[in-house]
Formats: C-alpha cells, sequence, structure tokens
C-alpha cells in the first residue's frame, strides 16, 4: 500500500487496519517521517501485540547540527528518537532492505520461540565458532546442556566431536548423526533449548540434501522447538535449500543473518510475553511563577543568543524549586567585590560570551577563589586568555560569580550531565550520564523518550 502524500491517512491508520486483517500475517513498513508521534506511540503497543510489524526508515544519515549547540542533541544525533520509539511500542527495526524481508520470511516461516536459549549443532568447527561468537554479539542465549544430555551425546557420537555448546558432530558426519544430535538435544525442555541453528557445510559425506530432509522429519517431530537452518556452499547447496522452502525452517546462506533474524524472533515472543504497561499517573502541579521565565527566555531571544547564561540558568532553576550554585553576573572587575559577598567563598569565575560554548577550552573558567584579591586578579586572567585564545571578535558579556562547591565535603560525587531536546515528532527526549568537560567525548549517556500521557494529552492536561 502506497500512502502518496499522507494528505488524510497515515502509516499508523495503515498499520492499525491491517492489524485487523485476518489475512495479514506480518506488517512491513518503509517510511521517512511519523507525522504524528503522539497517535503512533498510543496504536503501535497495541498492534505489535497481535502481529509483528517491521519498519525500515530512510533518512538516517542527516547530521543532527541544527542541534550544534545542545549538548543533548550533539549527543543523540537524529536518529536515536526513533529507535526508543520503535523499542517502546515494539517495532523491529531493519537497517536494510535485505534485513526486512530476511525478517519477513523467518516470521513468516517459523514459530516464535518459547524461550531464549539455543543449541548449535554444525560439522564444521570454524563456523560454528563464528556461530557462538554471533550469539553473544547478538545477545542470543546458548544451551548449558545438562550432565544426562552431555552423555547421552558422548556416548551417540565420534570420540573426536564437541559435545558441549556448539555441538561439532566433525566433519564426516553423514545425515544421521544430525539427526541423532538434534533428537538428544531436544529432550532439553523449551527453557533450556528452545531451537537450534543447524549449520551445514560441504563436505564429502554429507549429502546435503538427505541433511534438509532429516531437518523436516525433525522438525515434524519436534513442532515446538525452533530450528534454523544454515547451508554453507554457495551452487552445492541450491537443492537442499530448495527442499526446505516450502517448510517451517527458515534457510540461510551464512550465519550471520540467521542469527540475527534468530535475536528478533525471542525479541517478539518476549514482548508477546510482556504483560502492558498500565496507565502512568498525572504529575502534580506546582504554583511556579512563569512570568518571570518567560521574560528571561525573551531576553536570550531578543539578544540573539540560544544559549541561557548560567546566572539565568540559576534563577530559573530557583524558580522551579530546584538546587543549584548561586550565580551572579560581574560585567566590570569592581562589580565582582560586591557580587562576592552573595556568593561567599571559595568562588568560580568564568568568561560570558555567546561566542563561547566551552570556557575552559580557552582559560575561561578559573576554580577555587579565596578571596578579594584572588577575584580581581581572575576577572582580568579570564578577560585576558579569552582575547587570547577565543575565536576572532569574541563578545565579552562579562563574568560570572558561581558558588563553588566541588570542596573536599563533595569531593567524592559525580558530575552529572542532564538534558533535553524536544523531537519534532516524538516530543521530549530526555538524557542523562557522565557531565564534565569529557562529556562530548567519553558519551557515557542514555537517552529516553519522556512519554506519559502523549504531546496532545498533555496539552491538555495544561490547559485543565
Amino acid at each position: 500500500m502506497s500512502l502518496g502524500n499522507k494528505a488524510d491517512l497515515d502509516e499508523v491508520d495503515f498499520i492499525e487496519e491491517f492489524a485487523e486483517d485476518p489475512n495479514t500475517k506480518i506488517i512491513l513498513a518503509y517510511i521517512e517521517s511519523v507525522g504524528d508521534g503522539d497517535k503512533f506511540l498510543k496504536i503501535i503497543p497495541e498492534v505489535t501485540k497481535k502481529k509483528p510489524v517491521i519498519i525500515i526508515k530512510s533518512g538516517t544519515s542527516e547530521a543532527g547540527s541544527r542541534a550544534a549547540s545542545s549538548h543533548t542533541g550533539a549527543l543523540a544525533g537524529n536518529d536515536i528518537a526513533f529507535d526508543l520509539a520503535f523499542e517502546k511500542t515494539g517495532v523491529i527495526r531493519a537497517r536494510t532492505m535485505t534485513d526486512l524481508f530476511n525478517l519477513a520470511a523467518i516470521f513468516n516461516k517459523a514459530k516464535l520461540p518459547l524461550g531464549k536459549n539455543f543449541a548449535i549443532v554444525t560439522n564444521a568447527g570454524g563456523p560454528g565458532i563464528l556461530t557462538t561468537d554471533g550469539f553473544e554479539n547478538y545477545g542470543l542465549g546458548l544451551t548449558k546442556f545438562s550432565k544426562e544430555t552431555t552423555n547421552l551425546l558422548r556416548e551417540k557420537l565420534p570420540h573426536e566431536a564437541t559435545v558441549y555448546n556448539p555441538v561439532d558432530i566433525i566433519g564426516d558426519a553423514p545425515p544421521e548423526r544430525y539427526k541423532t544430535a538434534l533428537e538428544i538435544v531436544f529432550q532439553e525442555p523449551n527453557e533450556i533449548c528452545a531451537g537450534t541453528l543447524v549449520l551445514v557445510t560441504p563436505q564429502s559425506q554429507t549429502n546435503p540434501s538427505k541433511v534438509a530432509e532429516v531437518l523436516k522429519e525433525i522438525q515434524e517431530k519436534y513442532p515446538e522447538k525452533l530450528i534454523v537452518a544454515v547451508f554453507m556452499g554457495g551452487i552445492s547447496m541450491v537443492e537442499p535449500i530448495k527442499i526446505l522452502h516450502d517448510s517451517s525452517i527458515p534457510c540461510y546462506e551464512f550465519p550471520e543473518l540467521a542469527i540475527e533474524s534468530m535475536k528478533y524472533m525471542t525479541v517478539y515472543a518476549n514482548l508477546r510475553k510482556t504483560p502492558d504497561i498500565p496507565d502512568k499517573k498525572a504529575v502534580a502541579k506546582t504554583s511556579i511563577n512563569k512570568e518571570r521565565v518567560k521574560e528571561i527566555l525573551k531576553k536570550l531571544r531578543s539578544d540573539g543568543r540560544n544559549v541561557l547564561h548560567s546566572s539565568e540558568t540559576s534563577e530559573i532553576f530557583s524558580i522551579y524549586g530546584i538546587k543549584s550554585p548561586k550565580t551572579f553576573l560581574a560585567k566590570s572587575s569592581s562589580q565582582t567585590e560586591e557580587l562576592d559577598e552573595k556568593v561567599g567563598y571559595p568562588l568560580v569565575m568564568k568568561v560570558v560570551s555567546p561566542d563561547i560554548i566551552h570556557k575552559s577550552d580557552i582559560g575561561g573558567v578559573i576554580l577555587g577563589i579565596k578571596d578579594k584579591y584572588e577575584a580581581k586578579k581572575a576577572y582580568s586572567k579570564i578577560n585576558s586568555n579569552t582575547e587570547k585564545y577565543g575565536p576572532l571578535n569574541t563578545r565579552i558579556l562579562g563574568v560570572e560569580i558561581q558558588e563553588m562547591i566541588n570542596t573536599k565535603k563533595h569531593e567524592k560525587n559525580n558530575e552529572l550531565i542532564i538534558g533535553m531536546s524536544r523531537d519534532p515528532q516524538w516530543g521530549p527526549l530526555l538524557m542523562v550520564g557522565t557531565g564534565g568537560i569529557y562529556t562530548n567525548f567519553i558519551k557515557d549517556v542514555a537517552f529516553d523518550l519522556s512519554y506519559n500521557y502523549g504531546i496532545k494529552d498533555a496539552q491538555k492536561l495544561n490547559e485543565n
């Protein structure tokens, strides 16, 4: 279904419609944007409880340059909000067209697994090890066999075989050995072993076509187990892949695609079991001086700035009842003496300039000022450093006098950054993580969408 320009109906309308369509098993979507994030966040979780929704989104490479001066925006990029929205709503995100249709194939063919741990059965050690690595990289669980299973594998398989997961039935394995290994492994209950990834490589006694027939037989005998096959060998594997084409066993040419598909099957199966989260309560409103906040923001815009001074931030924090260091703006050296008394020692002095975001980079911050003499000296040094090391024609609006709280009493505290940017499609995007001068370098931060009632519902609550 092509949406056209979405003049009336959008992607959510069609997804909601297909959720009720008995002829639709899986819903795939290509989107460039979401017109109504509030609607998406409300309706799609109801759909994904019924059917898999797999979405590929284009336009992921555009840099978030418009939020360059915002730590939150710069650290988030322009695509993380979609990741969060999809995760919250149970949408499976495909990164490529190949992923989109590979995922569709496995959801169309196979039943959802009844557990999260799987076995690997292979006739080649190297691919078995690579597959094990892939399981760990994708967060898939490896079955830990019981002693009974391990002993039985040791008894029935050749001495050279590996009887721990992955099970390497070695290169001379005929089809019957695959059958033996799978039947033993599948004696484990579903919560221990929900299925297996079977690797087949072309070797002298393998007979891939007969192995494919064995897999079909085993799947019929153990219908609750997920079997995913990987037949590596190009042209030599065309026939066995044809044999599995009409079965419920997905078949791949390489392990990576198979592992990724199993991962999403497991994630979706877990989503179907997860109970619905009850509606969140509305946050109690408090009385604040919004007019003063508006005045501060109006002044910022009239100055042509997009960043608040710390003194302005401190005042807004105070209005909202948030504790923060006392901060004042000094526009001259003589004014520092008056403001020092309001703040108290020790204190911090920082340059104030709309052209400088990272003040410490140009020597625009001096810590631990203990008296009036040091304050006067720091004021001059900050102005000198800014003129010397700052951008050409830097505008200096003054120096901030700020209470210094990082004394011995607080020395064990970690610096924290908290931020918010308003995503045009999903609303408020919150960030929390490690703060300080290396925030943008380390990027030890986490993001989440601040979705409670939704954007439109929040507006109604505010009106009431």
